[in-house]
């Protein structure tokens, strides 16, 4: 996946995704919104063969790169966990 910084400042970040990676924005904005740093966290999709879609944060107290490592962080340790336990049932059922 291609990530392209646009805007960094002490309390906003901006970034673009690759076309066709949207769908993960979704959980990731859902997760920057329940942190308490946080004071605006959005994607924008723009027009879907001119513009990246892209992420936009806002944090107040705390680096917004370092709350977004954080929350990407977590992301990856609760869809790995999902993973191996798929990975446990999956075993058990019978073809």
């Amino acid at each position: 996946m291609e990530i392209n910084v646009v805007e960094k400042t002490s309390d906003t970040l901006k970034v673009e995704l690759s076309k066709g990676e949207e769908t993960l924005l979704i959980p990731i904005v859902e997760r920057l919104q329940l942190e308490e740093k946080v004071v605006e966290a959005r994607y924008l999709l723009g027009h879907q063969f001119l513009d990246r879609p892209t992420l936009y944060l806002k944090t107040k107290g705390e680096k917004p790169q370092a709350v977004l490592k954080r929350v990407l962080k977590d992301l990856v340790d609760l869809y790995g966990d999902t993973l191996a336990e798929f990975d446990k049932k999956a075993e058990k059922v019978k073809a």
